[in-house]
């Protein structure tokens, strides 16, 4: 399974922190139809916007792991500072489907688009 970031899940120490293992090497890709915003927290999320593209990275995860990054990504929350969708992301290799997680805008007090 896949998991597409954009933001602090970019990180290796981060994201295997959270799934608790190594992970293989990330792909770049880029996600169309997304706008990236800047929260004023520290870290950015996004919104679907058409007209706009997100570059990110592609991980390889397993689906137990989606428990332990749904909660770093307050999709637990309530309300929920983000949600999990299923995505079509382009890489190298072709387009691919992955998981990412866009943001509620209900969540944040400030949304400043972040441009490319």
């Amino acid at each position: 399974m896949k998991l597409f970031a954009y933001g602090t899940l970019r990180r290796r120490g981060r994201i295997e922190a959270l799934v608790g293992r190594k992970l293989g090497e990330p792909e770049p890709a880029t996600l169309e139809g997304y706008r990236l915003y800047d929260t004023g927290r520290g870290y950015p999320v996004i919104l679907e916007e058409a007209g706009h593209r997100v570059r990110g990275v592609v991980w390889t995860i397993e689906p137990s792991d989606l428990v332990h990054i749904d909660h770093y990504e307050g999709a637990d929350e309530d309300p929920p500072y983000y949600f999990r969708r299923a995505v079509r992301v382009r890489t190298e290799g072709g387009e691919t489907e992955a998981f990412v997680y866009v943001g509620n805008p209900e969540a944040f007090d400030t949304l400043t688009p972040i441009e490319a």
